[in-house]
């Protein structure tokens, strides 16, 4: 481990925290419709740019009112993708960055988007809350119990709103089905049978170690994961197996 990333993980060791609001992010973008003054519009930062945090940030921009001003990825190949999809899509030009606290210095950035790999979740959350920015992060909220209470701790110290991107929790469908379950309509259940229809569960094909690609700045994606070789299979839509 070279001395910038251990100076860095002993740094975010020692973050004084403080406690989730219970206020969702919904209510914040809902308060800012299309037609609103620029001063009413909400600027939007997206760290983790590649697959699902890029999703949910066309969601957030197809509100309206909303700019993406900044976007953070460790892999430069996905944010000069990106960045062009933006431009050519919504003709928003974002400040690009690869690590996070720069894009946290932006004082324009009012809320960020989390869609970092898990173990990332927590201290990224806690930095943003700390720089006064209202989060959306990406399910899990964290990788234990601990890193949740920090979480909370740091959303309540600093006021700050904290939203968990869970569909299954606030989508309107799951809402539905567990309300007609709970209607007695089904009956008393006594088992539930499960199916899935995709072998998330089996994992990646397993891969030799490889050098670190040409743009990816390995040392910040591990951040405070353990240090290990760079692998094929644990890096873009791998790493969570």
């Amino acid at each position: 481990m070279n001395s910038s990333r251990r100076t860095f993980l002993k740094t975010s060791s020692k973050i004084a925290t403080a406690s989730l609001l219970t206020t969702g992010m919904p209510s914040l973008l809902k308060a800012h419709q299309p037609g609103t003054s620029p001063n009413d519009q909400i600027n939007l930062g997206l760290i983790g740019c590649r697959g699902r945090g890029f999703r949910v940030l066309r969601q957030h921009l197809d509100l309206g009112a909303i700019n993406c001003t900044a976007l953070c990825d460790v892999d430069e190949n996905v944010l000069a993708e990106k960045a062009s999809i933006l431009e050519k899509d919504y003709g928003q030009k974002p400040l690009l960055y690869r690590d996070f606290r720069k894009l946290l210095e932006q004082k324009e950035v009012d809320a960020v988007i989390i869609a970092t790999p898990d173990h990332w979740h927590c201290l990224q959350t806690v930095y943003a809350c700390e720089a006064g920015k209202h989060v959306y992060v990406e399910k899990p909220l964290a990788n234990s119990i601990a890193e949740c209470e920090l979480i909370v701790k740091a959303a309540r110290r600093y006021q700050r709103i904290v939203q968990v991107g869970q569909q299954q929790r606030s989508g309107e469908v799951w809402h539905e089905v567990m309300d007609y379950m709970k209607s007695g309509k089904l009956g008393h259940i006594r088992k539930t049978n499960i199916w899935a229809n995709f072998n998330y569960g089996l994992g990646p094909i397993k891969k030799p170690n490889a050098p670190v690609p040409t743009g990816v700045d390995y040392d910040l994606y591990l951040g405070p994961a353990p240090e290990r070789p760079f692998n094929p299979a644990r890096f873009h839509g791998g790493w969570r197996h």
